[in-house]
């Protein structure tokens, strides 16, 4: 009888885990392009070894709660800038996988095209956007302006802090933000923007980003640092910022092998650019820019795909 009940828990164990194997790996497809389609060339990549695939559409503010509770599995960029708070505070209480590092860094910040600089040769150095804040006015005798998105980033501050002759006007996507540049740039207009790299401009368009006295986290807090004594947030956001991939437990503990397929995976600045430019310039699904991002990339795929074997495990 003993014998007959340590079998059928044998055989129980073995379903579950079989079960847990076969369930599909759910990958976040969340709200801004490049993530969109890497997150489609992970899928594409995982598949080839066996696993099967589904993608959760939701918006940036879900992912973590997704993330820790096994209700998603991968996230393929988490970007420090505006993530690593939650993400580190997670991981932390062991509740997400850090599943490594990308190559590309990061940045987000001011930025215009090239060819402003022959209107306002002091650029990139940010002591110049007064000397030339007319060119960017919307009005005649009116403030520089400045457009960003709906994202909370501490322009007002700065302007405040710094002492610019400048205006923040909040767009209400990243949609509206891209036709605002393709809009300028297409007429060859000033034009100061909030960016981030990597990203599909740099693929497309030729620029700088404004510097900013660099960034310190003393900057924040310590009015006593830095070019203003009485105001914080006199200096520019952090540069060469980390990009990861965060992996639910759940994942990590039972497909330990998809875990090493996307620990092996990193991608650089033009690999991130180029995804996001296949959707936002040249307008291909998601999958289908997945698709032409790997013929693109075939060389350096097959070598990812080379130093894990998972097929053995299904």
């Amino acid at each position: 009888m003993h014998k007959f009940m340590a079998v059928i828990l044998i055989l129980f164990s073995q379903n579950l885990f079989a079960e847990h194997k076969l369930r599909p790996i759910q990958i976040l497809q969340l709200d801004w392009s490049s993530q969109i389609v890497l997150s489609h060339v992970y899928g594409e990549l995982l598949s080839r070894h066996g696993f099967s695939i589904e993608y959760l559409k939701k918006n940036s503010d879900s992912q973590w709660f997704l993330l820790s509770t096994g209700k998603a599995d991968l996230q393929v960029e988490v970007w420090e800038g505006t993530m690593a708070k939650r993400f580190d505070d997670l991981v932390q209480r062991e509740l997400i996988i850090d599943a490594g590092s990308h190559k590309a860094l990061t940045r987000e910040e001011w930025w215009y095209p090239a060819y402003v600089k022959e209107q306002c040769p002091g650029l990139p150095d940010w002591r110049a956007l007064n000397d030339c804040a007319s060119i960017f006015a919307e009005t005649i005798g009116g403030p520089g302006v400045y457009f960003t998105g709906p994202w909370e980033k501490p322009d007002r501050a700065r302007i405040r802090a710094l002492q610019l002759n400048f205006n923040v006007v909040e767009l209400k996507n990243s949609d509206v933000l891209r036709q605002k540049l393709i809009e300028y740039t297409s007429q060859k207009r000033p034009l100061l923007i909030f960016n981030w790299s990597p990203n599909w401009v740099e693929s497309v368009f030729e620029g700088e980003f404004v510097e900013f006295p660099a960034y310190e986290a003393a900057c924040e807090t310590d009015r006593n640092w830095g070019f203003n004594k009485k105001l914080v947030w006199d200096c520019g956001n952090p540069k060469n910022g980390w990009l990861k991939k965060a992996v639910s437990k759940e994942l990590a503990e039972t497909q330990p092998c998809a875990l090493a397929l996307i620990e092996s995976v990193s991608l650089n600045n033009k690999h991130i650019s180029d995804a996001a430019k296949l959707v936002d310039i040249d307008h291909l699904s998601p999958d289908m820019a997945a698709q032409q991002w790997i013929r693109l990339n075939q060389t350096t795929v097959d070598n990812w795909l080379s130093k894990v074997n998972c097929l053995s495990e299904h």
